[in-house]
């Protein structure tokens, strides 16, 4: 165990957690990827941390992107909690992700495997404390209680690799309202799960265990908290080796939900090839157009706890 103090100076940015959040204003949609591709980055992430007996699983060839537009962040803990609060849009790709011990499920997560937001403070202290892999970005979102019409995110990166090619804001996705119909205010979490397993359990492609897995995990999603796995990792000066590397579980505490929509409307989902960002890689999304599954829109005020070490590499 490691006894060492982290050492804070003099504008040095890291807060202590936990930090509320409120007023997140989460609209959501479940993107076909591909499981095998899922799988792979589960590989490369999450499983290079090396435990015997455990080992985390894709649940789905489906991922679950989420633009949230959080309007007051702060920190709980004084000195932090004194010095101000600060808006912060997260543009998210969440796997479901089982943990499996001795092959059985033991716990089923939601893993933020690719991050975008527009805060530099965010960004900073999401790395560094939690483990967040996020990147800055520029976006395009409806405000509270405006038509979803249009999403969009832009990252600065290489389009195409190449030595000659020049880093410049390139968009990386976006989501159209194609055809407007009826949305559904939902009471409460037990209608939420309901409504959405009545829409998924028709696609056999959605889900690779048996039903009662897919009720736990949209029961997961929003109460009492959302289950959150992140691999946390920092690399040596080579970028060759890591000096740490670890799987941790960071749960967003639900406080308060405001509202709840399920959207009947039909959205299409365009993703741009982007070689720094290769998302048909990493999650198995084509690149080209697709209709999302379950569109909803949650208003809620939450807190992100601390980061519980799961496993670390020695």
């Amino acid at each position: 165990m490691n006894n060492n103090l982290y050492a804070r100076f003099p504008g040095q940015v890291i807060a202590t957690p936990p930090c509320r959040m409120l007023n997140a204003n989460m609209y959501g949609f479940f993107i076909k990827g591909d499981a095998k591709c899922i799988q792979q980055y589960l590989d490369q992430t999450i499983n290079q941390v090396k435990v015997d007996n455990m080992s985390f699983k894709a649940l789905s060839s489906y991922c679950m992107l989420t633009f949230t537009d959080i309007e007051n962040i702060k920190p709980t803990t004084p000195p932090f909690s004194e010095q101000g609060w600060f808006q912060e849009t997260d543009i998210i790709i969440w796997l479901p992700v089982a943990q499996l011990i001795n092959n059985k499920i033991d716990h089923i997560y939601w893993y933020p495997a690719f991050i975008c937001v527009n805060n530099i403070y965010a960004l900073v202290n999401g790395r560094e404390i939690w483990g967040f892999n996020k990147y800055l970005c520029d976006y395009t979102m409806p405000t509270s209680g405006e038509e979803p019409d249009f999403f969009n995110i832009t990252v600065d990166a290489f389009k195409q690799f190449s030595p000659n090619t020049k880093m410049a804001p390139c968009e990386l996705f976006n989501i159209k309202l194609k055809q407007n119909n009826q949305e559904k205010k939902i009471d409460g979490f037990v209608e939420l799960i309901k409504e959405g397993f009545d829409i998924l359990k028709d696609h056999p492609d959605f889900f690779n265990f048996d039903l009662n897995i897919l009720k736990q995990m949209l029961s997961g999603l929003f109460h009492p908290q959302i289950d959150q796995l992140l691999f946390k990792q920092f690399p040596d000066g080579t970028a060759s080796k890591a000096v740490y590397q670890s799987v941790v579980h960071s749960p967003s505490v639900i406080q308060k939900i405001h509202d709840i929509k399920l959207y009947f409307h039909e959205f299409e989902f365009s993703l741009n090839q982007m070689d720094m960002f290769p998302l048909e890689q990493m999650f198995g999304i084509k690149t080209g157009t697709q209709t999302p599954l379950l569109p909803f829109n949650v208003l809620f005020d939450f807190n992100q706890e601390e980061a519980i070490l799961i496993a670390e590499n020695k």
